[in-house]
């Protein structure tokens, strides 16, 4: 069976490696935001990379896992890691080696889907899609570019229930070549200018351990419901993303690809971090530690760094600026184990997360009241009502120490 608690948060890093592939949270309304980004530029045929990017991370960290295991005890693994992270349940009883017609009722994409948007014209689970492709061809020894996957009805499209069909044939997804082993990044850290940081950071270690999927396979916390990713996953949707409308669209289309992902990733960044900063376990812990609002900024960059994302603190905040730098920005790690260096930018779900921290501690009442207005408040937050932009001056792609990214008004 799988355990997570075999498993131990690289303080150093600030990551959590599981059987080679770095983990890291994010909540469904970036999961869901991004992937409607994606589909929304119907230009794109988006769907086979990805599939292709979750069939990739997902086979190279179960050929680790499912390594001396037999047929059974692998497919018990696999359905263990995924409720465990908290992407709802599957049965692999009925798989054999001419593959699976899986049904499944729970799903976090497409539960949550629906709770952000209308129904969809189209399945929208293709996580899971790759993920069973990944799982047939660890458990039957085949290789990705021999087998077909596709999801075929969605309850986010309406259907009682999800079915996927695996099986072999010529692949209808995107395969990738090999991925280089993770290089971590070991410049010298300046660390968060806070007495109570490591305090904050220590109060959450091992969330990993804490936060796993329920009996239905969710982890509803701080609000938001959570799912542990492969990071290389969500990474290389976003790169291919930008490689998609850059054919498309050439250099305007790099700018405006980059502009949707940061939206994504203030979606993340206003509903999980609002969330984490309104709930009561923050309010107990935390907040009798906070004395100004430079603190509460400070904690969130403390609590995070337990999430996976990297070592992160700011270097500057005040109302009109904060400037923050990450030392081993997850983004910045997967791309370069994917294609080596860049010559742009390659950090974009960090940069839009933390510019939702800006208004939510500035403009808001969430610090006197505990509580935000999700809908409303979000609405002004994503057309930039209180004025803060991005602008991003260094990233580890591209050969620098760290990332740097300025928030600004």
């Amino acid at each position: 069976m799988f355990d997570i608690n075999k498993y131990e948060y690289d303080k150093e890093h600030c990551v959590l490696m599981i059987e080679d592939e770095a983990m890291m949270y994010h909540c469904h309304h970036y999961l869901t935001n991004l992937q409607k980004t994606i589909f929304d530029a119907e230009y794109i045929d988006s769907v086979p990379f990805i599939v292709g990017s979750a069939a990739d991370s997902v086979y190279n960290q179960l050929s680790n896992l499912c390594r001396d295991k037999s047929e059974d005890e692998s497919k018990q693994s696999i359905e263990q890691l995924y409720k465990t992270f908290g992407n709802g349940l599957i049965d692999l009883s009925s798989m054999n080696e001419n593959g699976i017609t899986l049904t499944t009722t729970k799903s976090i994409l497409s539960k949550t889907w629906l709770l952000q948007f209308e129904k969809s014209s189209q399945p929208v689970d293709c996580y899971t899609t790759g993920f069973l492709a990944a799982a047939f061809a660890v458990i039957y020894n085949k290789n990705l570019d021999e087998i077909s996957a596709k999801q075929t009805t969605c309850m986010a499209c309406g259907d009682e229930f999800n079915t996927h069909i695996i099986k072999l044939g010529s692949s209808n997804f995107t395969t990738y070549l090999k991925k280089s082993p993770i290089v971590f990044n070991e410049t010298p850290k300046v660390k968060i200018d806070w007495e109570h940081a490591q305090a904050v950071t220590d109060m959450f270690a091992d969330a990993h351990k804490n936060f796993i999927g329920n009996e239905e396979g969710f982890i509803p916390a701080f609000g938001v419901y959570v799912v542990h990713n492969q990071s290389d996953y969500i990474n290389r949707v976003q790169f291919e993303f930008i490689k998609a409308v850059v054919e498309v669209a050439g250099d305007y289309g790099e700018t405006q690809g980059g502009e949707l992902l940061m939206e994504a990733g203030l979606a993340c960044g206003f509903f999980t971090l609002g969330g984490i900063l309104a709930s009561p376990e923050w309010k107990v812990a935390v907040q009798p530690l906070l004395k100004t609002k430079e603190d509460w900024i400070n904690a969130a960059m403390a609590l995070t760094n337990n999430m996976g994302w990297g070592y992160q603190m700011a270097v500057e905040v005040s109302k009109e600026r904060l400037i923050f730098r990450n030392y081993n920005d997850f983004e910045d790690l997967s791309y370069m184990r994917m294609y080596g260096k860049s010559k742009t930018f390659t950090h974009w779900a960090n940069s839009g997360g933390w510019s939702a921290i800006m208004p939510l501690i500035y403009n808001t009442d969430l610090i006197e009241d505990g509580e935000i207005n999700s809908i409303e408040l979000f609405g002004d937050v994503r057309r930039s009502k209180y004025g803060y932009k991005i602008n991003r001056t260094k990233g580890i792609s591209c050969g620098d120490d760290f990332l740097e990214v300025e928030i600004y008004l």
